[in-house]
């Protein structure tokens, strides 16, 4: 019986439910007889004794006259609520039998609809809760909870092959902060996911797991070069359909039976594909950026203050975006300078600005790498930098 259970939160949304629409008192007690939910809510928490009768002689229906009336029972019409066979609760109506009897059967069967949907979606919901943990388990912590025989067996019950050779990728929306904090932010992340998770499905056996507003996905085996190309065809459905960019950071194609670890470069890919101006990187990609995950933010702040020491924020803003068109074109003046909408000489008369300002020419090949690391902080710790000023 307590299998089939009906919470007080589903069983208070159908008694409203059915109780706007016949116009009369309902309460709906539970497998033990007490009232869980009413729109009476001062008879909520008593004990029914008819419904605890109709369950124990499990009766089609028991109706309480005027005479028989008490502070917790009164007049009306008592129905069992039967789901797989079983009663796990009665439903009451209010009134008298020749007014109530007729639709009576009606709002049994209501009830019974509308408990079966909500246990519907309370399983799904319960099955999605135990699906997540077992991936998070599975991906996000090396399998720390089960291992081995133990992991394979609770993947199978999920329908989860861990055996299965797979490639790891992390997807989310560019410049996600700017979305997480409000609704219509949360709105748009969530239109995002469902047209990735669209595509994936496009793979066989595809695992999605929600991570914090990130989605991690574990395809079959495949080459780096395949996976690209999902990630890129994602790219180009989220960015005409919604407006905005996606990142996605592809593993390194090691071993493909460590989902941890190829996670974790996923993961890394992912967060230099956030900070850079490719949209989708694979592990092998990144240079120095997999070593931005080992900074702190303090250092990176500390590092742009050095390297532009004489600028406040608005101009350091202002050099960022010049050396994102520098670092963008490969180092083309031309190309910049059109991608910055100046003239050439206009774009070499700043960079010669810059050099005087810190010292380091981006035209030398031995002072890029400062630059480009400057520009990655930036990315990631450029609004401290205004608190600073402030």
């Amino acid at each position: 019986m307590e299998e089939y259970r009906i919470s007080a939160a589903s069983a208070q949304r159908i008694v409203d439910e059915i109780g706007n629409l016949v116009g009369q008192n309902i309460n709906m007690m539970n497998s033990q007889g007490y009232i869980i939910a009413s729109t009476d809510v001062t008879r909520i928490g008593m004990l029914h004794k008819g419904a605890v009768t109709i369950i124990r002689e499990k009766l089609p229906e028991l109706y309480i006259t005027a005479e028989e009336s008490t502070p917790t029972e009164r007049m009306g019409l008592n129905l069992p609520i039967e789901y797989n066979g079983n009663i796990i609760g009665v439903i009451g109506i209010t009134g008298n039998y020749d007014e109530v009897v007729g639709y009576g059967k009606v709002v049994k069967k209501m009830t019974e609809i509308l408990v079966r949907e909500n246990m519907e979606q309370d399983d799904k919901q319960f099955h999605s809760r135990v699906y997540s943990r077992f991936l998070e388990g599975w991906i996000l912590e090396e399998g720390v909870v089960l291992r081995g025989k133990e992991l394979e067996e609770r993947g199978r019950t999920l329908g989860i092959d861990v055996n299965i050779p797979r490639r790891v990728m992390v997807v989310s929306i560019k410049n996600l902060e700017s979305y997480v904090n409000s609704y219509e932010g949360q709105k748009m992340i969530r239109n995002v996911e469902g047209i990735v998770e669209s595509c994936a499905r496009q793979e066989s056996d595809a695992v999605i797991l929600r991570n914090v507003a990130r989605q991690v996905i574990l395809l079959p085996k495949c080459t780096t070069e395949y996976m690209k190309k999902i990630a890129q065809r994602m790219y180009n459905t989220v960015n005409k359909q919604c407006g905005v960019e996606l990142c996605a950071g592809i593993d390194g194609d090691g071993d493909l039976r460590n989902i941890h670890m190829l996670y974790i470069q996923a993961d890394r890919a992912w967060k230099s594909a956030v900070s850079g101006e490719i949209p989708v990187l694979a592990y092998e990609d990144i240079t120095l950026e997999i070593f931005m995950g080992e900074i702190s933010k303090e250092t990176k702040a500390e590092y742009i203050r050095k390297i532009f020491a004489e600028c406040g924020y608005e101009e350091i803003c202002d050099w960022m975006e010049v050396l994102r068109a520098y670092f963008k074109n490969e180092g083309s003046i031309s190309a910049a300078a059109e991608m910055l909408y100046m003239h050439k000489n206009t774009l070499q008369y700043k960079l010669k600005k810059l050099e005087k300002l810190t010292g380091y020419d981006v035209r030398m090949p031995s002072r890029i790498t400062i630059y480009y690391m400057a520009m990655l902080f930036f990315e990631q710790v450029g609004e401290s930098l205004l608190i600073m000023d402030d």
